[in-house]
């Protein structure tokens, strides 16, 4: 066996052994930021008021350089972010199961397959798009769109009567 094939392998086995990713950067653990939203929330994953599932396990984030942040975006919305590098994770949360009476009181603003304008204002500039709602829903929901039928959708948040706009986006 040839000299660098033995440097190769054995240098191949020591960063299989240590654990560290190939690339050399390291990949923030997700069950750590499960643990912090959990306390961010002050309930549990599947509790009311908590997250709705696990974070995706299939992400593979660099490591943050600075604690991450943890911002309430609506009552069905927390966004967890990473300045430095510029990663978010949108974390859907478990909403109160409202009763048959009571829900056939909530005013839908939207319904599905209603046009609906995706709005996006910053430093005085505003970009708007139409868009049609694949669901129904009330201010504040978080709910599917698309701008065709064959398109793939996008999750907006309902902010009016027909007006949506990007969950993790907050105009400043």
């Amino acid at each position: 066996m040839s000299i660098v094939k033995q440097i190769v392998l054995a240098g191949s086995a020591l960063i299989g052994i240590s654990g560290a990713p190939v690339h050399g950067k390291t990949i923030e653990p997700l069950t750590a930021l499960e643990q912090q939203l959990a306390l961010f929330l002050g309930k549990q994953e599947g509790e009311v008021g908590g997250a709705r599932s696990n974070i995706d396990p299939r992400l593979r984030l660099t490591k943050c350089t600075q604690p991450p942040m943890f911002e309430m975006r609506s009552k069905n919305l927390v966004i967890i972010k990473c300045e430095p590098l510029n990663w978010r994770i949108p974390i859907a949360l478990v909403q109160p199961v409202v009763s048959s009476q009571a829900s056939s009181r909530r005013q839908m603003i939207v319904r599905r397959g209603q046009p609906v304008l995706l709005i996006i204002e910053k430093n005085g500039f505003m970009i708007s798009r139409q868009m049609h709602a694949d669901r129904n829903g009330e201010i504040g929901d978080i709910i599917p769109v698309r701008a065709a039928r064959r398109s793939s959708p996008i999750l907006v948040e309902i902010t009016g009567q027909g007006r949506v706009s990007l969950p993790s986006y907050q105009a400043d």
